[in-house]
């Protein structure tokens, strides 16, 4: 509670100050190896980690390294400017055309991370009526019929209520009308499509939900978006390189072609074990936002080297499906046992298994408990999940093996018969 005549430092350093004396303060562990490995060196000890989105195992694969060195010979470690100014390097354009190749999209427009790409990208869309009316002041020419030039754009969005945080400020960035539907809930969607007298209506919802790893209805999205005329995006980060017969993403899961949805956003973050984001979609969309999105205009581009390396990444993924088919066998593996020993994973389906805690102050401690135990797992807590609905996000790559999964299970057994899991 705010005290009177406190400034405002004085009381983000009391909130801080409170959240560290309930041990609720993040107290993640400084490691002295390679983050992307299962096994890590933390405290002077090994440790597995059962946190890291290095789902493939390419962070470090030979010829993942061996592309981003020869790339930073070549091209030195930044950029130099933003693509529009002085960093338009042909490696990024590569890139570009290799992820929107691999996802069935005419074209792609990469981010330094993937948070830009959403907080970008969102926003840019509900721009299209006013660059609209400039182009026809400036250029002085008529680029279409559209709502009336210069008035604010008449735009309603529609917002998966589970969405990620980047998907969140995007949509609080557009400026448009707001309307979060229920966790897969089509059939509110429905209605609320229905009911909307916006001329331009816009639904977006991830592929993968980050922290609960369930898998969005998108067939019935796409069906809803064509029938109500609106624009559809799939964020896709946790999706792409692991879902489908191809790893091609959350849509090629359902065999929903990609003329259905009319973005795709992805990371390579993940699946690929780089850094940085992407949108994918028909070449005109792709365009438009290269004009458009503040976050693609005003900062720099990925390091010519990680571009290289996703690159190489990408096709590697593709050259060796089993990397994607292990992962998702361990994370059934580590799913069916989980449940059998009572803990609730949320509906999880793919390589995201949480196991439900609830209260903040408990999963802190089962945190510590598995820390004691050799194990680095974090807990997901408000405002990452819903007050009382924390968890611990568990995440099964292809370089886990079964004797690792088993320990784990073994030390979340231990937890259920004490009562703290």
């Amino acid at each position: 509670m705010k005290k009177v005549g406190q400034s405002p430092t004085e009381r983000i350093k009391s909130l801080v100050g409170m959240v560290k004396a309930t041990g609720l303060y993040p107290q993640n562990p400084i490691v002295n190896s390679a983050t992307t490995e299962p096994v890590i060196w933390v405290d002077g000890r090994d440790h597995l980690l059962f946190c890291s989105n290095n789902l493939l195992g390419l962070s470090n694969h030979p010829e993942v390294k061996q592309a981003a060195a020869k790339a930073l010979d070549r091209y030195g470690l930044g950029s130099g400017g933003s693509r529009q100014m002085a960093a338009n390097i042909d490696v990024h354009r590569a890139l570009e055309r290799r992820i929107a190749e691999h996802v069935g999209q005419q074209d792609a427009i990469c981010f330094a991370a993937g948070y830009m790409a959403n907080v970008g990208v969102i926003p840019a869309l509900m721009k299209v009526d006013l660059l609209q009316a400039i182009a026809e002041t400036h250029l002085g020419q008529s680029v279409g019929a559209g709502p009336q030039a210069g008035t604010d754009p008449n735009w309603e969005v529609f917002s998966e209520e589970l969405n990620h945080a980047s998907v969140v400020d995007g949509v609080r960035l557009a400026k448009a009308v707001v309307t979060k539907f229920p966790h897969k809930d089509t059939g509110v969607l429905a209605k609320l499509l229905a009911a909307s007298d916006k001329s331009s209506k816009f639904i977006v919802s991830d592929g993968v939900f980050s922290m609960d790893g369930d898998i969005a209805p998108i067939p019935e999205l796409a069906r809803l978006a064509r029938k109500q005329g609106a624009m559809l995006m799939i964020d896709d980060a946790h999706g792409v390189g692991m879902l489908g017969d191809n790893g091609r993403g959350s849509l090629e899961h359902y065999s929903v072609p990609t003329s259905e949805v009319d973005l795709q956003m992805g990371t390579f973050t993940k699946a690929f074990g780089g850094i940085g984001g992407y949108v994918a979609g028909d070449r005109e969309l792709i365009d438009f936002l290269r004009i458009s999105a503040r976050t693609y205009i005003f900062s720099a581009p990925l390091p010519p080297a990680i571009a290289a390396g996703v690159a190489e990444a990408i096709d590697v993924a593709e050259r060796e499906p089993w990397r994607r088919e292990k992962a998702l066998e361990n994370a059934f593996y580590f799913r069916r046992e989980v449940e059998a020993l009572g803990y609730d994973t949320l509906g999880s389906e793919a390589h995201i298994v949480p196991t439900l805690i609830g209260d903040e102050l408990k999963a802190a401690d089962v945190t510590r408990h598995l820390r004691h135990r050799g194990i680095v797992a974090p807990h997901a807590r408000y405002p990452a999940v819903a007050l009382g609905m924390a968890r611990i996000r568990f995440v099964m790559t292809c370089q886990h093996e079964r004797e690792q999964i088993d320990y784990l299970l073994k030390c979340l057994s231990e937890l259920r018969e004490k009562g703290a899991g």
